[in-house]
């Protein structure tokens, strides 16, 4: 973080009456204790921070947007501190995933690609008409990037001044390391917003034969929005994504909107879980109130329901769509770039729902669908991938640079075709980042917050609203797709059994429909 920055936040802890240990205590975890969330109906002042530390609470993250606090403490502490009279809830400190489907100095720009990604034509993004996201800002609460991360971005694109990282309560705290992530994930989500560098191979992609663009070579994939500029912010750790270290993040974003209010702000969350705490919802409903957009997965869980953030109405939620062509010439890698057939009723009927995109249960809220599967995008991780298959998650993950003559262990590969809702929602977020280039005071500062348990008292706000009422319905369907080793596979949603896919349920998995972006932007005046 900067000094600016530093200072930014310092000078908004002062002014709420916090001592300077107040955002972050101490720097280890306590022993036998776990991490937890403290609610509050105001940010907290200096005397109750006090209270809670008499109580039994280590505090580490005061937020200053609003009220709460993450903790460490034993459980003894626990009832002492919830009887406080200004502690609103507690809460164990829960761990959200990343929502990738496990299937699968800088250098100059590369050359043109031979044609255009599908997941560009799947979306109409050539009647962007001009706008591309100039001036605006993308958080990615993530993973975190990967200290060779040059290799695949512009330098330009990503504001490592503002660059971030926060972890859980129960953690060893950082020196602000978001460029030394675990995973390669928040990369990839990254590249699909800006674009990346693909230096092509014969082993590229994990699946399918020969090169990925016919050729070898450095080539630029361009992104959904390559005017916008990226804020990597690490909020994860091998093991997952703490509730803790995602609501400190949110804070330090609504703080640098608060500091900059005409400069648009998205935030990508392409995580999520079961629930929503009272402290989480505090921080998405400051960030959202104070003009920041979230957006966020829908989860990868299929019948089984949305995970949280996305279920929750204020924000943006992405089901996972895909192209009807895909692997279309198996083992051909080319297949990406071909051309999306033309025409509003035929690109509709190119489009289906992905049997893993997660459907609305009651009391969840899912608004539109978008490009999340075999999207070639950069993710050099080892361990996690090993000739195209996954290998057992474990908890320290080595993730290495491209195979060399005197290196074996090292990834075979860099780029991988990945799926997941985890891709569509930065696509979505491309494409609010297009509609705030167009009106950068564009915001859901409207949207209706309601109560925790009341699903029913939740609202849209402004943008949400033009993208939903933008949105093109998706017919419930089935249809044969090739799989990515060449197999044939049936996708089904919202009819019911059928007897090619007995599993088929009628549960709601398109939301309001997909996002096309001219017609996304037309809606905004």
């Amino acid at each position: 973080m900067n000094r600016r920055i530093r200072l930014l936040l310092l000078i908004a802890i002062l002014a709420l009456g916090l001592g300077a240990g107040g955002i972050a205590a101490q720097a280890s975890a306590q022993a036998g204790g776990k991490g937890y969330l403290i609610g509050s109906a105001a940010p907290l002042t200096a005397a109750q921070v006090a209270q809670l530390e008499g109580a039994g609470a280590r505090v580490v993250h005061v937020y200053v947007n609003f009220g709460g606090a993450s903790a460490v403490m034993a459980p003894q502490s626990v009832d002492r501190v919830r009887a406080l009279p200004f502690v609103t809830s507690v809460n164990e400190d829960m761990v959200r995933q990343l929502d990738a489907v496990e299937v699968g100095p800088a250098l100059e720009h590369g050359a043109a690609l031979p044609g255009t990604p599908y997941w560009h034509d799947l979306i109409n993004l050539e009647g962007a008409g001009g706008f591309d996201g100039s001036g605006v800002w993308v958080a990615v609460l993530d993973s975190g990037f990967y200290p060779n991360w040059r290799d695949y971005f512009d330098e330009s694109d990503i504001l490592t001044n503002l660059a971030s990282a926060f972890v859980a309560a129960n953690a060893n705290q950082n020196d602000n390391e978001w460029d030394v992530g675990s995973d390669p994930h928040a990369m990839a989500v990254s590249a699909t917003i800006v674009g990346y560098r693909l230096v092509d191979d014969l082993n590229e992609g994990g699946w399918g034969e020969g090169f990925a663009t016919g050729a070898a070579g450095t080539y630029w994939v361009p992104g959904i929005a390559p005017g916008a500029k990226i804020i990597p912010i690490r909020v994860c750790e091998p093991i997952g994504c703490f509730g803790s270290a995602i609501n400190a993040a949110m804070d330090y974003v609504t703080t640098l909107k608060k500091a900059n209010p005409g400069q648009p702000i998205v935030i990508n969350e392409s995580l999520g879980g079961s629930g929503l705490d009272a402290t989480e919802k505090a921080a998405i409903d400051a960030a959202i109130s104070a003009g920041v957009v979230i957006v966020a997965s829908a989860g990868n869980s299929g019948d089984a329901g949305m995970g949280f953030p996305g279920a929750y109405e204020p924000v943006i939620s992405t089901g996972a769509g895909g192209w009807v062509d895909q692997w279309n010439e198996y083992p051909d890698k080319t297949w990406w770039l071909d051309d999306v057939p033309d025409g509003r009723r035929t690109e509709i009927e190119q489009v289906f729902v992905v049997d893993f995109s997660s459907r609305q249960l009651a009391g969840q809220y899912l608004d539109v669908v978008s490009t999340g599967r075999f999207l070639l995008l950069p993710y050099p991780c080892a361990e996690l991938y090993h000739d195209g298959e996954v290998i057992a998650s474990t908890n320290v993950r080595t993730c290495a640079s491209k195979a060399t003559p005197d290196n074996a262990s090292a990834a075979p590969f860099q780029y991988l075709f990945l799926s997941g809702t985890s891709f569509s929602a930065p696509t979505v977020s491309g494409i609010v980042a297009l509609m705030l280039d167009k009106s950068p005071t564009l915001s859901n500062a409207d949207a209706t917050f309601g109560t925790l348990g009341n699903p029913a008292s939740w609202g849209p706000g402004t943008l949400e609203r033009i993208l939903e009422r933008s949105a093109t319905d998706i017919r419930a369907g089935t249809v044969t797709t090739t799989f990515r080793t060449g197999v044939l596979d049936v996708e089904c949603w919202e009819l019911g059994p059928q007897p090619d896919a007995p599993a088929c349920t009628t549960n709601e998995a398109t939301g309001f429909g997909w996002v096309f972006v001219d017609d996304a932007l037309a809606g905004v005046r």
